[in-house]
């Protein structure tokens, strides 16, 4: 038991598992439009590590130099091989995530009005299509709009009595806001039949799947595990599934 509960702090806790996982999502994007490169993944592992720990441990002084020595770092990777288009999309990046969950400039974005509920998918979908992508893709960044909008709707249901400002849940109620997680999902699935290919398109349409049985099943009485560990796994699902199919050669 104590194992489990070191690991979950180590793994879960410190933020790597959500930021590997949402790395993972954008090497799936990078190999399904061949721009795949290892320090590129390197820098968006780090930039959603960094981002992460700023976000949960922005007011403990351990993570703020943390955060400092890891934000030099990917400064440093991002001048060495990559150019000033980059530098300057990641800095954007940057400045919207210090802005969710920050007072450093007296705003909190994530305090305004539902705003929270799309402000995920808007920075991810930025990070993992516009960042890394020489030339913008809309159907990929709606994509992963859509998808990482969807599977953040449940955290909210998770939330619903920790959250003092409004969110969808308030807004428009539980059962709502699942119908609503369905539905972009759906959306997110068809452009990917319609828009990738094809054993991209069938590694992202089993996510889907997934995806909608855990968003119908969230609610606020699930372990944290529930979310934390199986939510947050949706976003390796599309890579972890896509190298499963190139194994089996199908």
């Amino acid at each position: 038991m104590n194992f489990i509960n070191v690991l979950k702090k180590l793994v879960i806790k410190s933020q790597f598992y959500v930021s590997f996982c949402a790395t993972l999502l954008g090497i799936f994007v990078l190999y399904e439009q061949e721009s795949y490169q290892k320090m590129v993944a390197i820098i968006l592992f780090l930039t959603f590590w960094n981002g992460y720990i700023f976000t949960v441990f922005h007011k403990k002084k351990d993570a703020i130099f943390i955060n400092l020595v890891g934000f030099v770092l990917i400064i440093f990777l991002i001048l060495k091989f990559s150019n000033l288009e980059f530098f300057i999309k990641w800095l954007i990046i940057l400045i919207l995530g210090t802005l969710y969950n920050s007072n450093i400039f007296n705003i909190n974005i994530r305090e305004f009005w539902l705003v929270k509920t799309f402000y995920v998918g808007l920075v991810w979908a930025m990070s993992l299509v516009w960042l890394p992508l020489e030339n913008f893709h809309l159907a990929w960044f709606l994509i992963i709009f859509l998808f990482t909008s969807a599977i953040t709707f449940p955290f909210e249901i998770r939330d619903l009595g920790r959250d003092p400002f409004p969110t969808l849940p308030k807004a428009i109620g539980i059962k709502n806001t699942k119908i609503l997680s369905v539905i972009f999902l759906l959306f997110s699935g068809v452009l990917g039949f319609i828009y990738l290919e094809r054993n991209f398109a069938i590694s992202f349409g089993i996510t889907i799947v997934i995806s909608i049985i855990l968003a119908i099943f969230s609610g606020k009485k699930r372990d944290d595990l529930y979310y934390s560990f199986f939510l947050e796994s949706l976003s390796a699902l599309p890579f972890l599934i896509y190298f499963i199919l190139n194994l089996l050669k199908i």
